[in-house]
Formats: structure tokens, sequence, C-alpha cells
């Protein structure tokens, strides 16, 4: 028993060093899948990248500080090459045209002085969609830099805050020193003024009754003479008035003597009218009696002159003590305030409220677009349902062209149709022919699952998509054609075929985007039919381009596929004739 086992083990290693396939599948065909994808997913997982691995256009409207730091980090960074164009056309062309060139830099004019002003600031990245990849790495690390560049502003007006605080603490002491002193010199004023006060009290009440004695005596000799005066005064015109009057009274006395003159000459005059009248003498009334004059001695006591002469009342003097002269009064003034810092207390205030404040600077970030206009979020079966379509197209033409062929000539298929008159030439073309409308018909398919059940994207013309799915499907069946020569048995076809097209399907951009892997792998790639191939899909299904754009890269299918059919005839015409 234990023979047997030892036996049948010892066997197996035998049969695997005589099996080239098995071993093939054992140690070349995962070295080379896991180098092709170690190499293309180096930078996704962090491996260090080489100098200018990127290509960056730049393009600059704003000619601030936040475009000028953000030039200067991009140009720290080893991995990317900023090329400053003038504006958004020519870094599309750039983005368009370069491998690594997944995307496009524009600061918008304004960017600093909004980062200035505090708002919220935004550069732009078009990208393109199909770099997803890369476009991930990089605004990674512009994110990174625009936190650099927020965090840089902030720390100089952090410095510029810390400064005025420190300032402004100063000031606060010199104030409150200035203030205390202040108050020092109000209460020592006050205490000043309350003395002051006291001894000008005592001071102003005895000069004030002095001042009022002195005032007193001037007025009563002011008075005293005022009133002389008028005593004089009244005297001269009291005078002169009974002057006149005097004269009157003389007038009156001639005139009553004229009276009684004038009577004794009437009473001569009505004798004489009686005795003229004669008999009628007693029929005149008599005539009226004249009142008696004044006697003389009234008469001239009238006359005599009014005696006006009188004394003028004296004023009561008051009594006199210590007079002083008007204005003699004087105040001791109370002391001078202290010198205060008030003008240095005026400034220090005045400078606590500075014009303006530092404003906190915004936020610097990113916004992204889409370089070719099309949607910048790409749906992820866009690029999977093509690139895994191509890689079991390929895989299907091994089945229905490499196999197909062995088998029919180790059945003798080939052999009887030979002897039938059949070239070979013609066998092959009918298969490839064959092939290559199976192909075109699993790739429809393909679409139309991934448009249905995923929501792919079939472009702005859905029918374009069949140009590149037929040029795939000729150079697959051409590939195909070509495994069959170079793996001369059936067992042998899978394995190396298969490891061949998984490499042409990840190197060509089936599994993640082309420009991804490094430039020796990107160079190879241009020589591969599913490097032409994706590139015509991603630019009718998620670039959005035009149907033209897809004409190139099928062209380019189709003449790989025409070099491919070339080796493939003439390897079959040796190996199969």
């Amino acid at each position: 028993m234990l023979r047997t086992i030892a036996l049948t083990f010892l066997n197996e290693f035998r049969l695997l060093v005589q099996d080239r396939v098995g071993l093939f599948m054992l140690l070349l065909a995962p070295l080379v899948i896991i180098a092709v994808a170690g190499f293309s997913l180096g930078n996704l997982y962090g491996a260090r990248m080489t100098a200018h691995t990127y290509t960056l256009p730049l393009v600059d409207d704003d000619h601030g500080a936040v475009a000028r730091a953000i030039a200067a980090a991009l140009a720290d960074e080893s991995a990317v090459t900023v090329v400053r164009v003038a504006n958004l056309d020519r870094a599309r062309v750039i983005v368009s045209d370069r491998d690594r060139a997944p995307l496009a830099i524009v600061i918008p004019a304004g960017t600093t002085a909004d980062l200035a002003a505090g708002r919220d600031a935004h550069i732009l990245l078009y990208v393109d969609p199909i770099k997803r990849l890369e476009i991930s790495a990089i605004e990674f690390r512009i994110a990174d830099l625009c936190r650099r560049v927020t965090a840089g502003a902030q720390a100089e007006v952090r410095a510029r805050l810390a400064d005025g605080s420190a300032d402004l603490r100063a000031r606060l002491s010199r104030i409150s020193a200035d203030l205390e002193a202040l108050h020092s010199g109000i209460a020592d004023y006050q205490r000043q003024l309350t003395n002051a006060r006291s001894s000008a009290e005592g001071q102003l009440q005895t000069q004030i009754r002095r001042q009022m004695r002195s005032t007193i005596d001037a007025l009563r000799a002011q008075t005293q003479a005022a009133v002389q005066r008028s005593v004089e005064q009244a005297r001269a015109t009291i005078t002169s008035q009974l002057a006149a009057r005097r004269d009157a009274i003389s007038a009156v006395t001639i005139y009553l003597v004229a009276l009684q003159a004038s009577e004794r000459d009437f009473d001569r005059w009505f004798t004489a009218l009686k005795a003229a009248a004669g008999s009628h003498a007693g029929a005149i009334p008599p005539p009226p009696a004249f009142p008696p004059p004044p006697t003389p001695a009234a008469l001239a006591e009238l006359a005599k002159p009014i005696d006006l002469a009188f004394t003028a009342p004296p004023i009561p003097i008051p009594a006199a003590s210590n007079a002083v002269p008007a204005g003699a009064i004087t105040i001791k003034l109370p002391p001078p305030p202290p010198a205060l810092p008030v003008p240095q207390l005026r400034a220090d205030l005045e400078a606590l409220a500075p014009p303006a404040l530092p404003v906190i600077p915004g936020t610097l970030g990113w916004t992204e677009r889409p370089v070719s206009g099309a949607n910048a979020n790409v749906n992820s079966f866009d690029q999977y349902v093509p690139g895994f379509g191509i890689t079991f197209l390929l895989i299907g033409m091994l089945l229905g062209i490499s196999l197909g062929l062995i088998d029919e000539r180790d059945w003798g298929t080939l052999a009887r149709l030979r002897v039938s008159g059949a070239p070979l030439s013609g066998t092959l073309i009918g298969k490839l022919l064959a092939r290559f409308v199976v192909g075109l018909l699993q790739m429809v398919v393909l679409f139309a699952i991934g448009y249905a059940l995923f929501g792919v994207s079939l472009g702005r013309s859905p029918a374009m998509l069949l140009m590149p799915a037929a040029a795939i499907s000729f150079a697959a069946a051409a590939f195909g054609l070509i495994i069959a020569c170079v793996a001369r048995t059936h067992d042998s076809v899978m394995p190396f075929g298969t490891v061949v097209a998984m490499t042409m399907s990840a190197i060509g951009g089936c599994w993640w985007p082309l420009d991804f892997e490094p430039w020796w792998m990107r160079d190879f790639a241009q020589f591969l039919p599913t490097t032409w191939t994706m590139l015509a899909f991603n630019n009718l299904m998620i670039r959005d381009l035009p149907p033209i754009s897809a004409l190139w890269p099928s062209l380019a299918t189709i003449t790989l596929g025409i070099v491919f059919l070339a080796v493939g005839l003439f390897g079959a015409s040796r190996l199969y004739d």
C-alpha cells in the first residue's frame, strides 16, 4: 500500500515535468498576469512614480498669490510636469491627445480675491472621464495642495491676529496703568479742592464784610451830594416861579387900586345921573355894590417873598470799621489740576479699534468638470462591458478557431476537404468569416444586456458602436488563427491562448485605463488591437464624442487585424497544408 502511494506520488511529478502546458499554467501564466497587473496598477497602490509621470496643463486666469502658490507646489511634485497654456481650448487638446494628461487645471479669475475676502474659492479641474484612476490619484494630491494653501493663508492671518493680540494686551496694560494714575490724580485733586474750598469760604466772608462797609460809605457820600444838588436845584426853580408870582400880584394890586378909583368915579357919575333925572330920580335903581377890596395888609402879605432856606436831611452813617476799598476782595484760587495722561490714554483707546480686522481666508477647493463636455461621473460598466466583452471575444475565438482547426486537423477533416479539392485558404476564410459574424453578434448582445441591466451609455450614435465591434471581431478571428499556428496541440491552445488574450486585454486597456500603465507598456499597447478598440468605445460611450472619433481607432484595429490575418494564413499554410 505504501509502495503504491509512493510510486503514484513520484509518477505525478514525472508527468508534471513532462507536461509543458501544465508547467506553463503553474508558473509562467500566473507570473505573466501578475506582472501585467502589478505594473499597471502599481500607481494605484502607492508604488513610487517616476519623475514627470503626468502632464498637467495649467490655465492661470487669476494671476494672483493663489495661482503662484499652486504652480509652485505642483512644480515641487516630481510625478507631474506642469505645462502653462493660454486658454482652456489648448488645455483640452493636451488632455485629449496626450496619454499622461488626465486633467487640466484652470484657476479662475478672482480666486485670490475671493480667498482673501473670506469666501470659498474653487479651482476647476477639467477631467477626461476615461482616466478616472489617474484622476483620483492626482485629485488626492490637489486636495492636499488646496488644504496646504488654505492652511498657509489661515496661518498667516492667525500670526497677524497673534501679533495684534500681543499689541492689544500691551496697550491694555498701558491703559490700565494710565487709568490707575488718572484715578489717583483725581483723588488728590479732590482733596486739594476740599481744602481750598474751606480756606476760600473764610477769606470770602471776611473780605465781603469789608467790601460792604466800604461800599456803604461810598454810597452815603454819594447820596448826600446828590440830595444837596437836588435841594439847590429845587430852590432855584421855586425862586424863579415866585418872582413871576410877585409880578402878577403887583399887577393885581394896581388893578385893585384902579378899581377903587373907578368906584369913586362911578359914585360921582351916579349922583350926577340922579340930579339930571330930576323927578325921575326915584325910578333909577340903585347901582350894584362893589365887593370890598382886600386890605392892604393882606395884599402886603401876599406879595411877601417865600423863604426857601432849609437844611438837607442827613443820611445815617453805619458803623464803619476796617473798611477796604472796592475791588480789594481777593480769593485764593484752588490748586491747578494734576497733569493727567489724557492724550496717551486717548491714543491708546483709539488704537483699540483698528480700521479693519484681518479677514479669515476662505477655503480653497476644486470642482471637477469634464474636458469633453460629457458627464464627469462615469458608469463603471461603461468601461467593463466593452472591456470584458473584448476579453471573452478573444477567448471565444480560441474555442471557435484555434481549437476547431487543431481538432479538424487531428480528426482528418482538413485532409478530406483538401482531397475534395477545397483550398485551405478558402476553408480558413470561411471559418474566420463565420466566427467574425458570431463575434459581432456576441458584442451586440453584450452591449444590449449592458444597456438594459447596467445602464451603459451608447453615445450619441449607438449604431456607430458596430464599427469598432466589427473591427475587433475581425482582429480577434485573425488572432485565433495565429494561436492555432503557435499552439500546435489541443491541450496547449487554451492555456497559452488564454494567457495571451488576457495579457492583450489587460495591456490594451480593457480592464483598467490605459494611461495608468507605465510608459513601456503603453508603447507596447500601440501594437495591440484591444488598445485601439477600447479607444473607439471610450470616445463614443464615455467621452461622448462625435461618431467620427471612432473612425481612426477602428481603422487601426482593422490594420492590425490584417497583419494578424497575413501572419496566420502564412503559418497555417505551412502547418495545415
